[in-house]
């Protein structure tokens, strides 16, 4: 069984991580959050609660800085697919819930499963009937998923689409031709999907992808794939006037080669022409979490830093903006038999705070990926406790301290 309680032996603060724990409304068997803040400043957090046998609740809560709220369940029903790295998510704008996205098994395989994807009734509150935003009807993969309201009624979302690889076997990555896809769709509460895109025609597997709003548009970032196997994170913009997203570039050339996917994406935030990528690359044979920055929008990057290295280092890395060009991170590490959930400060200049420990879980897959929110003045961690229970925790780091 492995301790909630620790004390952190990492950098000059020597504290018990007890005195992070901040209470939320997830229950026992809740697993896997995401963390979402709309441009209030309101915070949303999704998750999946096992109920029974194979009934799962997609459930969600709102955190305004002091209180939790917890509306009813988007979803509850048997047809879920879970899984540790390609998990549900939620978005807002103005305060209020837009849209939420899971994943929906269908008969074709282990690996057969739809993106769906479901609008809040602004007047109701109610969910509507779940849109499927992908049209080829292939028994594949689809997931990965990242959104980005638009409106109360549209947003724009991309995902890893599997429709050329109907037919190949797992882990088979000869054909190019039959490799994952990155695509993306503006898609409306009324069914209307547009503006259908291919971003990029071969990518890796699964890993996660991200996307964040800038001006006049969005910035997506994703782990792709070459024909000689590099698995570098690349980069590219989206034109909300013209629907086309810009020729993919890579963030850094790390040059990792594997003939497999990590199940390690990127994260990226923004604020004006400023934007951060973290990632995790075991390019060279070295465990690594990389975060490289951008002055002119992503269209180049700095040389990257550090944030974390060697063989405890399992990335699963996620990133915020703070105040004044300061950016937090959070990764995690393998220490003995725990996974320890770490965060840093990165300063405006490129120095770098000491890490400190934030929480304990398991460094299995069943711990799935922390995350990362700002709210006012404290930045909000979670993650999935896998013993003695399985459970969404969460951490709260006032930036004053």
């Amino acid at each position: 069984m492995i301790p909630f309680v620790l004390l952190s032996c990492q950098g000059d603060l020597q504290q018990p991580v007890y005195l992070y724990t901040f209470n939320n409304p997830a229950e026992t068997g809740s697993r896997f959050p995401y963390l979402f803040t709309d441009n209030t400043g309101k915070l949303y957090m999704s998750w999946l609660t096992y109920i029974e046998e194979e009934i799962y609740a997609f459930e969600y809560a709102t955190y305004d800085g002091t209180f939790w709220d917890v509306p009813p369940a988007v979803m509850v029903g048997t047809n879920f697919f879970v899984n540790w790295a390609d998990f549900p998510s939620l978005v807002g704008l103005d305060g209020n819930a837009v849209a939420a996205h899971w994943l929906r098994k269908i008969e074709g395989g282990p690996y057969a499963y739809n993106v769906q994807i479901q609008f809040r009734d602004s007047v109701t509150g109610r969910w509507d009937t779940p849109i499927t935003p992908h049209l080829d009807g292939t028994p594949t993969e689809h997931g990965f998923v990242s959104m980005q309201p638009l409106s109360e009624s549209r947003v724009l979302a991309i995902w890893l689409d599997g429709r050329n690889t109907e037919g190949r076997g797992h882990g088979e990555y000869d054909d190019p031709e039959k490799a994952m896809m990155l695509r993306s769709a503006e898609i409306s509460s009324d069914g209307e999907i547009t503006r259908k895109r291919v971003i990029d025609a071969m990518v890796c597997d699964c890993c996660q992808t991200d996307l964040v709003p800038v001006e006049d548009g969005f910035i997506a970032v994703y782990r792709g794939r070459s024909e000689g196997e590099i698995r570098d994170i690349l980069i590219s913009r989206y034109s909300s006037e013209t629907g086309e997203w810009s020729e993919p570039r890579t963030v850094h050339n790390d040059g990792w080669e594997i003939r497999a996917c990590p199940v390690n994406g990127p994260r990226v935030v923004a604020d004006g022409n400023h934007v951060a990528v973290v990632w995790f690359t075991e390019a060279d044979e070295e465990r690594k979490v990389l975060l490289a920055r951008s002055a002119d929008g992503g269209e180049t990057f700095q040389e990257p830093i550090t944030i974390a290295s060697g063989e405890h280092t399992l990335g699963r890395a996620d990133i915020v903006l703070g105040d004044e060009g300061i950016i937090y991170v959070t990764w995690l590490e393998r220490r003995a038999e725990a996974g320890h959930v770490m965060m840093m400060r990165v300063n405006p200049d490129g120095s770098l705070n000491e890490p400190v420990l934030k929480g304990i879980t398991s460094s299995s897959r069943s711990s799935g990926f922390p995350r990362i929110a700002k709210v006012d003045n404290e930045i909000i961690i979670a993650w999935t406790q896998t013993e003695p229970l399985v459970r969404v925790r969460t951490a709260r780091v006032r930036l004053d301290d």
